[in-house]
């Protein structure tokens, strides 16, 4: 698909973090608030890590995206239209307006929406699918998670409970014994068993990754 596209958040989330305080609180067995602090920071700290790992933004936010046909750099000539316009965020929860070189379409009429991949097919006078013109296209939406999916918060209370309790803890050590006097072991950490992402938490993200775009 070939198109440039501007995208301006209208309305930002509320909030950035993939699981709630509390939950964490819980996970944990944390009964006070003495702890409140740290974990609100590991809370931050892994929910962004989950973010930039999936190339993505999970909480739903209201976007503006300006969509042009590409040009060829040299001739400036312009490339073929688009098959379908892909929005930046996804799942879409509502659209709230698309217009089409300055003219407004009409939702099921003149376009649908795929609301789980965030993709908008054009139709025709028919109600078939077409290509979607050279014309410059402005679509402003919600996307992206209303309520955030039950395995990507449980990804992010593994990540802070892993830390929380591992505090203080060289991370490198396996296994410590005293009999002799003190055998230590230490992990070798390699690809997906190093750092706070271990294989359980990638398994579950996997499934939300999406393509970096260079």
């Amino acid at each position: 698909m070939q198109a440039e596209v501007i995208s301006v958040v209208t309305t930002p989330a509320s909030s950035y973090d993939l699981a709630s305080l509390s939950d964490v609180k819980d996970e944990l067995g944390v009964k006070d608030n003495s702890s409140n602090a740290l974990l609100q920071r590991y809370l931050t700290s892994a929910s962004a890590a989950v973010a930039q790992y999936c190339n993505r933004v999970f909480p739903a936010e209201t976007m503006t995206e300006t969509f042009w046909a590409s040009r060829d750099r040299g001739w400036r000539k312009v490339l073929p239209s688009v098959q379908d316009l892909q929005l930046s965020r996804w799942p879409v929860q509502s659209v709230t307006s698309v217009t089409e070189n300055g003219n407004a379409l009409v939702e099921d009429i003149d376009f649908k929406v795929n609301a789980e991949n965030g993709q908008l097919v054009r139709l025709n006078t028919n109600g078939y699918p077409r290509m979607w013109p050279v014309y410059p296209i402005v679509v402003v939406y919600t996307g992206g998670f209303a309520t955030i999916p039950a395995d990507v918060e449980d990804a992010v209370i593994r990540m802070v409970t892993k830390r929380y309790v591992s505090k203080g803890r060289d991370p490198s050590l396996k296994q410590e014994s005293i009999p002799g006097v003190r055998e230590v072991q230490y992990w070798i950490a390699t690809g997906a068993d190093s750092g706070n992402m271990t294989p359980d938490i990638t398994d579950i993200l996997d499934n939300y990754r999406t393509p970096a775009i260079a």
